[in-house]
């Protein structure tokens, strides 16, 4: 179940990441992005 976990947190980091390289300077994007991130791109 630990690689399951590390897997799901993994992929949220990666899907996270991804959405803040896409976003850039964007004014629409959230202030605080580790606690923020939009469900959607």
């Amino acid at each position: 179940i630990t690689l399951s976990v590390a897997g799901a947190l993994l992929a949220a980091a990666v899907g996270a990441g991804a959405w803040w390289a896409a976003s850039g300077d964007d004014p629409a994007a959230p202030q605080d992005t580790r606690h923020s991130a939009p469900q959607s791109p």
